[in-house]
């Protein structure tokens, strides 16, 4: 099988566009062949689809919904010059997206860079359905955590100083193991340092049965930032460090709830080509 494809790097949560055609029950199969080592090496990878009217579909690997790549694939397509794209405000390129794991679109806000391969990517994220306290006990001790659900994925956040004596990936497996009744594409938990302003993600997908320690997660930054105007009633603006640098959030609280989240990244398109599978 030979398939176009284009690299990119939102804060090096490096992402693979397959813009060939492919049949959706293949996605799993692609997907897992070319994140692989041997191949072109990412941690997720995205199907763009074309929809009526022209517009743009991104459909994830496993369904989910995925802040970051919707992030690279609004830069990708004002650095390809797609028709979908308009000229907004001032430096700003506008653009609607369809994707996976959500059922209304994004809307996207891409500026360019110097390099003519570097971008700001800004999206609207959906509003997530709940924010609730989590308490789990393992080993004998009891932890405590707040979850996150958005359309598409949801995020557990915790204390990455509550948690120092564990093993973060076993810990993350027990955690999986207790939403076995929860229905999710993709499961995240953020090691949360709140003092230095510092996240480490580790993501699972679940129809790719892939686990990764992303550079960096816009959904889980936005899980982040949705948690602490749930709990202080007020509007943040935030940068998160993480592995592979920072992501902004922004969120907009009026009466109490939250009305709006945006996310912005710095995005670079790496690579196109052909893939042979």
């Amino acid at each position: 099988m030979k398939l176009n494809f284009i690299k990119v790097n939102p804060t090096e949560n490096m992402t693979i566009f397959i813009t060939t055609p492919v049949p959706r029950n293949l996605y799993k199969e692609v997907a897992k062949s070319v994140m692989n080592y041997a191949s072109l090496h990412a941690e997720q990878v995205g199907f763009v689809e074309a929809c009526n009217g022209g517009g743009i579909k991104l459909h994830m690997m496993g369904g989910e919904f995925c802040a970051n790549a919707t992030i690279g694939l609004a830069a990708t397509l004002v650095n390809l010059g797609h028709p979908i794209v308009e000229r907004g405000h001032g430096s700003c390129y506008m653009l609607d997206l369809e994707v996976s794991g959500v059922v209304t679109s994004i809307t996207c806000c891409v500026e360019k860079l110097a390099e003519s391969n570097r971008y700001i990517s800004t999206i609207q994220m959906p509003l997530h359905n709940e924010v609730l306290p989590y308490n789990m006990e393992i080993s004998g001790k009891t932890y405590s955590g707040t979850l996150v659900k958005f359309p598409g994925i949801m995020h557990l956040i915790v204390d990455t100083r509550e948690i120092a004596n564990e093993n973060k990936e076993e810990f993350f497996h027990k955690v999986k193991d207790s939403f076995k009744d929860e229905n999710y594409e993709a499961l995240g938990i953020m090691y949360y340092d709140k003092v230095e302003n510092y996240m480490e993600p580790l993501v699972y997908v679940k129809a790719t049965d892939s686990l990764h320690w992303e550079r960096g997660c816009g959904s889980g930054t936005a899980a982040v930032g949705a948690a602490m105007s749930e709990l202080n009633k007020e509007s943040v603006n935030l940068d998160i460090s993480q592995p592979g640098g920072s992501i902004r959030v922004t969120t907009v609280v009026e009466d109490n709830k939250i009305k709006e989240i945006l996310l912005s990244s710095k995005v670079q398109i790496v690579a196109e080509g052909t893939v042979y599978l």
